[in-house]
């Protein structure tokens, strides 16, 4: 795939763009990307993004940062079947989510006994005694709040070592199921802008994607979870981000890298209470049917342009429809809130357990330890000077089935239909694996692959 097919493809599933126009993107990202291959970063985005592999190799300009922000939410788009109007009228729903979905979210399994509802017990119908916790029937609840004519309402929380999990229901101040896009696997995804505030923390923490994964269960009602994976949380980069604005303040450049990571950035300790304040934002989707861009001149007038004349072009375009600024109402559907909520979370270790590996390569490469928890496996691995963005973890389970990441990070997996009582773990090359070996995972001779080309290798028992 070309640069520029890489970083506009969210947009051209909503805006069709020219060929010409790709071409003349592409050329552009592949200067921009010569120049900075060696790469460096300005110093508050890598801090906060330290999960994220390889994101040394990829430095665009402002325009470009927009449109990956609103490719971001077409990612991890999950849900259930389709509106079903008799399971929704029978079903309890507010505090009985995670028993909706579970089995359509990325990090599947039975959530029964995990899941507990924030209001801590079982709303009661006065009249028959039953559970009347469905939407729409909700009853007084300090977790639901109407801003706008439009309702989210946060329904159970699951937190163990590693995640945390809530899930929520939107309910429109209009029909909108039909205004947000459904994505080639036939799912509809929705984003949640919001700042969120751990107790434990001294700083708030741009934490998550804010992706939820879900479904509508009527044209107006939205039901979803939110998962965080909380080393995103736990990895505190303040003495970094002071660091930052005392070298913005003198006109200096205080690049961010790996070594500085981990010289200043911290881990924390996961209490095993704490409370989380929510400021959500704003809820937005990709538009399902975008206005068409004009770009007031044909395929071969676009061909003749400089490259000069082509950028003109391209901001004027920008400026013109708003595509500079996120969000727009060529691409986006949102609800503006804010919804503001402060959430009692307690740490459920059940069935939680880390097995230290501690093993290094002479090359420096190795695993410290494998963290196990009822729905995900946590690999740590371990880089003695050199990047971990230059590295990609890949695991096979028991049967030698490769087990795919579902989220951000490539060493959070999910454990459903895997067999997980042995685990092999191999560390490749970022940049060979994904040119060469990624596109071959489900094949047969993957395995053999993976032993010629990995830089480290061990199997882990797990249980």
């Amino acid at each position: 795939m070309k640069q520029s097919e890489k970083i506009i493809s969210g947009l051209q599933q909503d805006i069709v763009l020219p060929d010409i126009v790709l071409q003349k993107a592409d050329d552009a990202f592949s200067r921009i990307l010569a120049e900075n291959e060696k790469g460096k970063q300005p110093a508050a985005s890598q801090g906060r993004g330290k999960n994220s592999r390889h994101k040394k190799r990829k430095r665009f300009p402002v325009w470009a940062r927009g449109l990956t922000a609103a490719a971001a939410v077409l990612i991890a788009a999950f849900g259930i079947c389709a509106a079903n109007p008799v399971m929704a009228a029978k079903i309890p729903i507010i505090g009985h989510l995670f028993s909706l979905l579970q089995d359509k979210i990325s990090f599947s399994g039975d959530y029964t006994g995990y899941a507990e509802p924030l209001d801590g017990n079982v709303q009661t119908d006065p009249e028959t005694g039953g559970d009347s916790s469905v939407t729409g029937n909700r009853g007084t609840s300090s977790y639901s709040q109407t801003v706008n004519g439009v309702t989210v309402t946060l329904s159970e929380v699951y937190c163990n070592q590693e995640a945390l999990n809530i899930s929520l229901i939107i309910e429109g101040n209009e029909n909108f199921q039909d205004k947000i896009m459904t994505n080639q696997f036939g799912k509809q995804s929705l984003f949640l802008d919001m700042d969120t505030d751990f107790s434990f923390r001294d700083t708030p923490v741009m934490a998550g994607s804010g992706n939820i994964e879900g479904s509508f269960l009527d044209a107006r009602t939205y039901a979803g979870v939110w998962r965080l994976d909380l080393k995103d949380v736990l990895f505190d980069v303040s003495e970094i981000d002071r660091m930052t604005s005392e070298a913005e303040a003198k006109g200096e450049e205080f690049v961010v890298n790996q070594e500085v990571l981990d010289k200043y950035g911290k881990m924390l300790t996961l209490p095993d209470e704490f409370t989380l304040n929510i400021d959500l934002k704003r809820i937005e989707g990709m538009l399902a049917n975008p206005p068409e861009i004009d770009w007031g001149m044909s395929k071969e007038e676009l061909e003749a342009l400089s490259d000069e004349e082509f950028q003109a072009l391209h901001d004027r375009i920008f400026e013109k429809y708003g595509l500079n600024k996120h969000p727009n109402t060529m691409q986006h559907y949102w609800f503006e809130g804010p919804w503001t909520f402060t959430l009692p979370i307690k740490v459920n270790t059940a069935n939680n357990r880390t097995i230290s590996v501690n093993d290094v390569n002479e090359a420096g490469i190795g695993l410290e330890s494998v963290t196990v928890t009822p729905f995900e496996i946590h690999i740590n691995e371990v880089y003695l000077n050199h990047d971990k963005a230059d590295y990609f973890p890949v695991v096979l389970d028991a049967q030698g089935k490769y087990i795919d990441s579902a989220g951000s990070d490539a060493a959070f997996l999910p454990v459903a239909d895997h067999d997980i009582s042995r685990i092999t773990v191999y560390l490749c090359d970022y940049l060979e694996y994904m040119d060469e070996l990624k596109g071959l995972k489900y094949e047969d001779n993957f395995r053999e692959l993976l032993e010629e080309r990995a830089v480290y290798k061990k199997e882990v028992v797990l249980e």
